[in-house]
């Protein structure tokens, strides 16, 4: 009866020890590759130190990277001005427009209070004491002569835009918005036709002097 539980023990003793011997080559295997690992470690950490030794021990090279992490740090406060920059820039722009959206409101709220008092609203206010029949050939007359002040204005725009003289300009703005009496005396003529019921072969009777010729 003692015999039975000998074999039995000596059966797992066996079974075991295959066990055992696996477990202990893969331990080895997984120690080789520590090993080796650690040894490339060392050894790159060893080349590094080397290379960093040499260029310490190397003037030339110590000064370029001396002049590359001055370079870093200008490029770095230029960066961080340029930020400022914008950002002062913007603060800058959005003022502006606040002021401008100001400065319209204003401009927008004086004309509206003025608007009776403008050349339009006088003349119209002067045109309206006049006959119907001929309000017309006044209220014409008068965007003619608008006309021609908005172009000579142009005109001396121009010029100063171009780094013209002030002079040549108002030469210009005067030369513009003139109206020879000729050129006053046949829009005359026109806008009776037009306004007036005139006659267009009786009004080319009269010369360019607004006379009728004499015929002794």
């Amino acid at each position: 009866m003692l015999r039975t539980p000998v074999k039995t023990l000596n059966t797992k003793i066996c079974l075991i020890e295959p066990m055992t011997s696996k477990f202990v080559f893969y331990g080895m295997i997984l120690s080789l590759f520590a090993i080796l690992n650690t040894t490339q470690i060392f050894a790159i950490e060893s080349e590094e130190i080397k290379a960093a030794e040499k260029i310490k021990n190397n003037p030339v090279m110590m000064q370029i990277l001396k002049k590359i992490e001055q370079s870093k740090k200008i490029l770095a406060e230029i960066q961080e001005g340029k930020k400022i920059q914008s950002q002062q820039n913007k603060a800058i722009q959005e003022a502006r427009n606040i002021a401008n959206a100001r400065l319209n409101e204003e401009i927008d709220r004086m004309n509206r209070d003025n608007e009776p008092f403008t050349s339009q609203s006088a003349f119209a206010k002067f045109v309206s004491k006049k006959p119907i029949g001929i309000q017309g050939i006044y209220l014409s007359m008068f965007n003619y002569q608008q006309d021609k002040i908005k172009s000579a204005q142009s005109a001396k725009d121009r010029i100063l835009a171009g780094g013209g003289k002030a002079k040549d300009a108002w030469d210009a703005y005067y030369k513009n918005s003139a109206t020879s009496r000729v050129q006053m005396i046949s829009l005359n003529k026109d806008f009776n036709v037009k306004y007036a019921n005139a006659d267009a072969t009786t009004q080319q009777v009269f010369d360019s002097k607004g006379k009728i010729p004499r015929t002794d």
